[in-house]
């Protein structure tokens, strides 16, 4: 039973995402299900302690109960096993938004990368939001480079362009 995916443009805990949200968490198993936040896309301007602090606080203000942002901040810590593991145990795992480049590259075959997809194979609900959302689709824009470039391809034949509403805008 292959699980559900969540794509949200940016602006993840601002509020306007409430409803899917909680939908997510509801497609997860409800309040009791585990729910990890990854900050990956974060890190390179060192805001992911403070980005997945925010996720646990907005996961839990829908009324989730078992919020943890996973420490997966580089390549090592993506292929530990018990990152993995607790990838595995997640019913409901949501990608950050930040650097899709470097969420891709740090994701790509890693130890952490196919627990999410078993997860999602037995029903888990795999989220993202702006970047964590662009490398889900098998390409992805990347603004670093303003080229089009292979993503993780959970979502064959797409590429998601988040911001609309400001995209091309300098």
């Amino acid at each position: 039973m292959r699980g559900y995916i969540l794509l949200e443009g940016g602006a993840e805990f601002g509020g306007q995402m409430a409803k899917p949200d909680k939908r997510a968490i509801e497609l997860a198993g409800g309040l009791d299900a585990r729910v990890s936040i990854i900050p990956t896309a974060a890190v390179p301007d060192n805001n992911h302690e403070r980005a997945g602090q925010s996720g646990v606080h907005w996961f839990k203000r829908l009324g989730a109960r078992q919020v943890t942002s996973l420490p997966l901040i580089d390549r090592d810590s993506a292929n530990l096993i018990t990152i993995a593991s607790a990838l595995r145990q997640s019913r409901l795992i949501y990608l950050l938004g930040g650097f899709p480049q470097y969420l891709a590259q740090t994701l790509a075959g890693s130890l952490s990368w196919q627990a999410m997809l078993e997860s999602y194979d037995s029903g888990a609900v795999i989220g993202g939001s702006s970047a964590g959302a662009m490398i889900l689709c098998q390409h992805y824009y990347d603004p670093d480079t303003q080229r089009i470039v292979e993503g993780l391809n959970l979502i064959p034949r797409a590429c998601v362009v988040p911001h609309h509403n400001t995209f091309g805008r300098g």
